[in-house]
């Protein structure tokens, strides 16, 4: 199976002044040029309480997108376990399931920062160990009647979920890593990846490489079928090097929002450090203030940006396609393209429209 090109709704908002509802219109239209131009699939980010990930309910949004489009995959998530009660996560996704048969998937995790954690009254310390019961109860209610459980976490008496989801089993289970040690757990249980730079943007070459070795090789030892994996990565096309490089700034400016949320979460130095599991964050911090993310400062320089970083992809299409194909002898199934970072809607429809012409034939069946 070749490579699948997908593109994300990151809803990012770093102009406060400006409508959200402007914002909601642009990620639509990436969606409505996504399923006219041939796209695989869309990802669609979930985050609150803040202005780099602006959208409280990836399910809400998937609900409009499943209701406007007929062929496209649909990935909400990552949806963070902690937050939610299992119960309304599969009764939700069971729904969605109905609503766009056999095109619906789900990104969960443990919660990358411990902000929305705190906030909604999940200590960071517990967040692996609720987010592992509530994914295992997920899948039992999706699966058995009369579900009942007594945890740590989660106690009820037997419940059925109504309805049940039509994919069956259940719909594509997706989870987000961006360790070593949380790759393997993943090839383990047989699970599909979605996986993006520990420290967003700007990821050194190998760093990719090393993490689907682990999650390959504990697949390989597992006694489950090796899942599929999907990766992130920041694009933008161009005629040239040059003209690739005209919303270099925005990827930046980027990097720097997420950087705010994961500085104090670990080290950098080193891959072994990058791809080591993040720790939980100083809870005091003060870098959100009425709901905008104070960024980081970091600056990188667009020289020779492709001879030095895996990710972004600012490049000619050809050179994008060789990276690509790269990534694909990896063992990529999808790759899920970030290319609305700050860039006006007009340029971003260009992209997809420029990607599509490009870029989408070299991965055809």
């Amino acid at each position: 199976m070749a490579l699948k090109i997908w593109v994300t709704t990151p809803f990012f908002y770093p102009d406060m002044n400006r409508p959200w509802s402007e914002l909601l219109n642009d990620m639509l239209s990436v969606v409505d040029a996504a399923e006219d131009l041939g796209f695989e699939g869309v990802s669609i980010n979930e985050n609150l309480f803040q202005n780099y990930v602006t959208n409280p309910s990836s399910l809400a949004f998937s609900a409009f997108v499943a209701a406007r489009t007929k062929r496209l995959r649909i990935l909400p998530g990552v949806v963070v376990l902690p937050y939610y009660n299992p119960l309304l996560i599969a009764s939700e996704m069971s729904l969605l399931d109905h609503l766009a048969p056999g095109r619906m998937g789900i990104g969960v995790a443990r919660g990358g920062s411990r902000y929305q954690l705190d906030r909604l009254g999940v200590d960071p310390a517990e967040a692996r160990s609720i987010y592992e019961e509530s994914l295992h109860i997920i899948r039992r209610l999706w699966a058995e009647d009369d579900v009942s459980y007594d945890g740590k976490f989660f106690s009820f008496p037997p419940t059925t979920i109504v309805p049940k989801p039509l994919t069956k089993p259940h719909p594509d289970i997706w989870v987000a890593s961006q360790s070593v040690q949380g790759a393997e757990k993943v090839g383990r249980e047989g699970l599909n990846l979605i996986t993006a730079p520990n420290y967003g943007s700007f990821e050194p070459y190998g760093d990719l490489e090393a993490l689907l070795q682990s999650y390959n090789d504990a697949a390989e030892a597992s006694e489950h079928p090796r899942g599929e994996v999907m990766a992130l990565r920041h694009t933008w096309l161009g005629h040239t090097e040059e003209e690739a490089l005209e919303y270099f700034d925005d990827f930046v400016n980027e990097y720097n929002f997420y950087i705010a949320f994961v500085k104090d979460e670990g080290n950098r130095a080193s891959r072994e450090d990058r791809l080591a599991a993040r720790g939980v964050g100083d809870k005091d911090r003060k870098y959100i203030v009425g709901g905008r993310v104070t960024p980081e400062t970091e600056q990188f320089s667009s020289d020779n940006l492709a001879d030095k970083y895996s990710d972004p992809i600012l490049t000619t299409p050809d050179k994008m396609i060789e990276r690509f194909k790269t990534y694909e002898k990896l063992g990529v199934d999808h790759l899920s393209c970030l290319i609305a970072v700050g860039m006006p809607r007009e340029a971003m429809i260009k992209q997809m429209e420029f990607m599509a012409k490009e870029v989408l034939p070299a991965f055809a069946d």
